[in-house]
């Protein structure tokens, strides 16, 4: 295995009916890590009459395409111009670093030039994003805890998880394989107020209920709507936040206002994301090879892939590939055990067509008993 270290994963969360538009006008074609996957928003309703009114899930579309980093950097400027993520509502993009990347048919990242944005784009270094995996249908409260606690509007997106439900034999049927999984990027001084009250909210810290876990931001600029607003309204108060933010010349003035009493709870620490992308169908191999080497569990989410060299006959439509993102926090020690068995498995199913990168989770939280 020749693992590479100047990698990371470049995320963008945008509006559903503009996200194409955006992804042709930023990532070159010749790019082919790049996945895309459908979700919802989350909008918070803080008027009394709003609660009579029908509920706000705009759709979206997370994007994730694996970069060096060299590349990852004139990327995010590209989406962040295209998206016009500069204005208030608009989306987000980030970085998050990862440690080592794998891919195991080569992948070309020689692009030949990309323009210039035309302004400079200025991103924050001081983001870290929460991910929450959680029972179906409890997504929108935990969302909506978060967003009390400070939080833009969190992102939704279904899939389906792996562990202890596998290891219960015929009580499995009690519990639903089907998964909300829940993201947010948020400023680092916000980070511990909205963990701990998606954790109330969700009671993760219950038999069966979830798991959330935190990761680094290296870079982002996140402009996600939060509160539904009427356009004659006064600003928001994450706008108001986000002004007093930029007068102050940053955040650290939270900190006083996130001071509280914390709940004691048991967490997990210095743990690694190890993320595998393969062709639909060929997840489930993967994931039981996995777990039968020591994998706690996994959660999966699909996508389709961006194929830059094929078309669909003489029409010259691009032909988009159906793909699993399989997701597993683990104790670092095991993570190359775990890439190689999962690499045997491939090798047994002669699938040639995946890539796995890891990724530095320094504080989790689930059930430990």
């Amino acid at each position: 295995m020749e693992f590479k270290s100047n990698f990371c994963l470049v995320t963008a969360i945008l509006p559903k009916e503009n996200a194409n538009d955006i992804i042709k006008q930023s990532v070159p074609a010749e790019i082919n890590s790049l996945c895309i996957i459908s979700a919802r928003g989350s909008i918070y309703k803080d008027k009394w009459y709003q609660k009579f009114t029908p509920s706000l899930n705009p759709e979206q579309t997370v994007i994730e395409i694996l970069l060096p980093n060299n590349l990852a950097d004139q990327i995010v400027q590209k989406i962040a111009e295209a998206a016009h993520l500069q204005s208030s509502g608009t989306g987000a993009v980030y970085c998050t670093p990862c440690e080592k990347s794998l891919f195991v048919s080569e992948n070309e990242f020689e692009i030949a030039s990309i323009e210039k944005p035309e302004s400079e784009i200025h991103f924050r270094n001081n983001y870290s994003g929460i991910y929450c995996i959680i029972q179906k249908n409890l997504a929108d409260s935990v969302a909506l805890a978060a967003m009390r606690a400070g939080s833009p509007g969190p992102t939704v997106v279904f899939g389906q998880g792996r562990g202890i439900r596998e290891k219960l034999g015929l009580l499995r049927v009690a519990i639903s394989p089907e998964k909300e999984l829940v993201r947010v990027v948020v400023d680092n001084y916000d980070v511990e107020p909205v963990f701990e009250a998606m954790v109330s909210e969700g009671k993760l810290d219950t038999p069966g209920m979830g798991f959330i876990y935190i990761m680094p931001v290296s870079k982002g600029l996140v402009n996600i709507a939060s509160v539904a607003a009427g356009k004659h309204e006064l600003a928001t108060n994450h706008q108001i936040i986000k002004a007093i933010d930029e007068i102050k010349g940053g955040s650290e003035w939270r900190m006083n206002l996130n001071s509280s009493n914390k709940v004691q709870r048991k967490y997990l620490n210095d743990l690694v994301r190890l993320t595998c992308v393969t062709e639909r169908g060929m997840g489930d191999a993967l994931t039981q090879a996995a777990m039968a080497s020591g994998a706690p569990g996994a959660s999966i989410t699909y996508g389709v892939k961006r194929k830059s060299n094929e078309t669909q006959g003489t029409t010259g439509i691009a032909v988009n590939q159906e793909v699993e993102i399989i997701e597993m926090t683990l104790a670092p020690k095991v993570v190359d055990d775990i890439v190689t068995t999962m690499l045997k498995a491939a090798d047994e199913n002669k699938n040639n067509n995946l890539y796995f990168y890891t990724q530095k989770v320094p504080k989790a939280l689930t059930y430990l008993g």
